[in-house]
């Protein structure tokens, strides 16, 4: 053991000696690039286009040094990257050990050369003239470092000057066109007299243009065709604008083009020939050996028609809903002039058939918090386009085995590893790109429409406890009307659960445990649902970003009047297949609401609320519709089911006690200040509130309920209430987050005076691992 440290130590002491020339294999008259330096900002431009514009320079001037943490452009590895050490190390030997070794982990220098800081500057100069700010300049900086002549940083200053703004903008005369269609416009103009000059305004604009007269039939007109002339000499310091015809714009883009002949070539999987041929109306349809889509589907989707004018948002529309098919890796839509003294596009559709089945096989071994470890294996087989309609049918078939690997609760005969438990299930989904209801099934959308039927099916098995089967069907209607609003149908779902071999400890558990044994209890619950979500966080343009969804569910009510019209009564408990059947009405609300300070900084928060109420059949809602509160994506100084119902105290020396800890109303409120550190490293502070509540009286839990709420001042003292911080790493595609959070106040009688009401802080501290924002 001593000799191996010894070696161990050997080797490190090496590794390090290499490291620390990080130059040594640098070309004569280069540099090492080890970052930038503070970037200063001079007329500093708060406002929101001002900060959008720093965000495109900053992205330009960014250039990462070789062992860089977190994508910063300052902060790297103490002393010796890494890749750079085996990269001084490895370079030139052409031995096969060392070759992998270089290929697989070596980072190559990034030289002075390389960052062109000049051109950057440059550039970065005309993405902040192209904001309006025609004053401004970007400089560079190359600065060597006093210890070391072989390394270099940049540093850059920024002059933004004060933005140009609109005095007068003369638009193109609406006598360009013969038809006056430019008069016509229902939409304000994007740019307007006092708003502060934008080249990306004047791009958008000209393309709303250009795409307004090809929704009109002038097919060869480009947003090219139409130019600005800037003068900004007129007026010091603002812009008169004024909207031209280049005068490259050729002759047939100044008309209108109307649709003629329409074709539609069907290749197959590997580009094969048409074979066969048929026609739908007026349209000449030829395909390889089989139609690979019904033709009223084909047709239906196919937005142009003869003797109509060519419009681009048909052109538009053909391609996405035929993508949305699934049937096809290749679509190519195609207009010729048909002769020089018509005004007709004869228009042909080509495409390539796709590959019609998916596989994929998933290897996984999970982590839990309760302790429990185990691999899974899942199995997914996809046929896209099963029924000509762009259907998608897939079933997939998973398994998983766990365990316990902390000591189990008191009495057990063993102590490690005797939880363990192995569950399968398998599932069975069609999807199709459409609304499933007759008259609807074939019809386009301009927006994504999916309607969904599942079947499924589960089984678990709990080592000396219990087993538990499950059956499921759902069918699920999603549409957009616009680019905001989205709504969720859900006219039938339902499950069954049915609880299986139980043993004489399972039994005990649930004697002293009630929450427990419903939950797990067998019930038929039948759902119908609808959802629906309103968006507008997406855009740029503005610092404000808004998000909401409002749901409404019932179970249960249309198959008790059944049962009432056969003569059963009310509050009598009717089963159904062998089980009592749940019977409930829910709805959820949340609102989430984030201002963007500036580039670097924003303040996210959310409020949300549920309630669910039980009657008729069964006084009780399902466990699993039931709210609860603590985790990483609620109040994160506690976990998961540690807070309520109410005030509420649950029993410390209860291995189960978290069970108890559901409720019928919650109410929560989160709020997140979010910003840069560096790199791509963000921070965040955080504070949380809410609780859950009971809507009736439980003597098992007292204080649970609203109604032993009193007054407005008890009320607020049954919110918990927690802070904390946390850090975001931003990997562009996703976002990994670590959160600590902090209780400040718990909703109950803790034996500690005063709204800080934690009897040790140790206790109430909350560590959470998690991928994406909380809200």
């Amino acid at each position: 053991m001593k000799r191996i440290r010894q070696i161990s130590a050997l080797c490190l002491l090496i590794m390090l000696a290499v490291a620390c020339s990080t130059t040594k294999h640098l070309p004569e008259g280069e540099q090492l690039y080890i970052g930038m330096g503070k970037t200063q900002i001079n007329q500093l431009d708060k406002s929101h286009a001002g900060q959008q514009a720093l965000s495109e320079v900053e992205a330009t001037l960014k250039v990462v040094p070789n062992g860089a943490i977190f994508g910063s452009t300052s902060a790297s590895l103490p002393k010796v990257p890494f890749g750079m050490w085996i990269y001084n190390s490895f370079v030139g030997d052409s031995s096969v050990i060392s070759k992998w070794i270089f290929d697989k982990f070596a980072a190559k220098p990034v030289f002075i050369s390389h960052v062109k800081a000049n051109n950057r500057s440059k550039v970065a100069t005309n993405i902040l003239r192209e904001h309006g700010y025609f004053n401004a300049g970007v400089e560079s900086l190359i600065t060597t470092l006093p210890k070391d002549s072989l390394k270099a940083k940049v540093t850059y200053t920024i002059d933004m000057g004060a933005p140009y703004r609109y005095d007068s903008i003369i638009p193109l005369p609406v006598t360009t066109f013969p038809d006056s269609i430019l008069a016509r416009r229902a939409s304000p103009s994007l740019i307007r007299k006092g708003d502060q000059f934008s080249l990306a305004r004047l791009q958008e604009e000209r393309q709303t243009i250009s795409s307004m007269l090809r929704d009109n039939g002038y097919y060869f007109f480009r947003s090219q065709d139409i130019i600005y002339e800037a003068d900004t000499l007129l007026v010091p310091g603002a812009v008169t604008l004024r909207t031209k015809l280049s005068p490259e714009t050729s002759p047939q883009a100044l008309h209108p083009w109307r649709i003629g002949k329409r074709t539609t070539v069907l290749l197959g999987q590997n580009a094969e020939p048409p074979t066969d041929s048929l026609v739908v109306g007026d349209m000449q349809i030829f395909y390889h050996h089989k139609m690979p889509v019904r033709p009223n589907v084909l047709a239906e989707r196919f937005r142009f028609f003869s003797g109509n004018l060519y419009r681009q948002t048909d052109e538009d529309v053909t391609r996405k809903s035929l993508a949305r098919l699934g049937a096809f890796s290749v679509i190519d839509l195609n207009f010729s002039r048909r002769d020089s003294l018509s005004d007709t596009l004869d228009v042909r559709l080509l495409t390539t058939l796709d590959k019609p089945w998916d596989a994929s096989l998933e290897a996984l071994f999970k982590t839990k918090s309760n302790d429990f470890i185990g691999p899974g294996l899942n199995f997914t087989l996809a046929r896209r386009n099963v029924f000509g309609g762009g259907e998608n049918l897939s079933w997939n078939i998973g398994g998983s085995y766990e365990w316990e690997t902390t000591s189990r609760p008191e009495g057990s005969s063993n102590s490690f590893i005797d939880i363990n438990s192995y569950s399968l299930s398998t599932g069975l989904n069609l999807s199709f790109p459409s609304i499933v209801f007759p008259g609807l099934l074939d019809r386009y959308y301009y927006y994504p429409t999916t309607t969904t039927f599942q079947v499924s099916a589960s089984a678990l098995n709990r080592a000396h406890y219990f087993s538990m089967y499950s059956f499921g069907f759902s069918a699920n209607y999603e549409f957009q009307p616009s680019k905001e609003h989205r709504h969720n149908i859900i006219p039938l779902k339902f499950s069954y659960n049915m609880l299986g071999n139980q043993s004489e400890a399972f039994q005990t558990i649930t004697a002293d445990n009630p929450p427990l044994l419903l939950s797990l209890q067998s019930q038929f619950v039948p759902q119908m649902g609808y959802t629906y979500t309103f968006n507008r966080s997406t855009s740029a343009k503005s610092p404000h970003q808004l998000w909401m969804q409002f749901g409404l569910y019932e179970a249960g009510n249309l198959l008790n009047l059944v049962y009432l019209a056969a003569g059963k009564k009310y509050n009598e408990t009717k089963n159904f297949i062998g089980v009592p059947f749940s019977q409930f009405i829910k709805a959820t609300g949340e609102v989430r609401y984030t201002y963007i300070i500036d580039r670097n900084q924003s303040l996210a928060t959310r409020v949300g609320s549920g309630i669910i109420y039980s009657y008729g059949n069964m006084k009780v809602a399902p466990y699993n519709e039931q709210f609860y509160v603590g985790g990483a994506n609620s109040i994160r100084a506690f976990t998961v089911r540690s807070i309520g119902p109410g005030r509420f105290v649950p029993n410390a020396d209860n291995l189960y006690s978290y069970l108890d800890q559901v409720g019928e109303f919650k109410l929560e409120a989160n709020v997140e200040y979010r910003g840069k550190l560096f790199g791509d490293l963000h921070g965040a502070v955080f504070l949380d509130a809410g609780n859950i509540w009971l809507l009736s009286e439980d003597q098992t839990r007292p204080g649970g309920s609203l109604a032993e709420v009193g007054s407005i001042g008890n009320f607020l003292n049954s919110i918990a209430l927690g802070t904390g911080v946390g850090v975001r790493y931003d990997l562009t595609f996703l976002v990994v987050r670590f959160d600590v959070g902090f209780g400040l106040h718990m909703p109950y009688n803790t034996g500690r005076k005063g709204y800080y009401n934690i009897p040790r802080f140790k206790d109430a501290i909350g560590y959470h691992f998690a991928v994406g924002y909380p809200f």
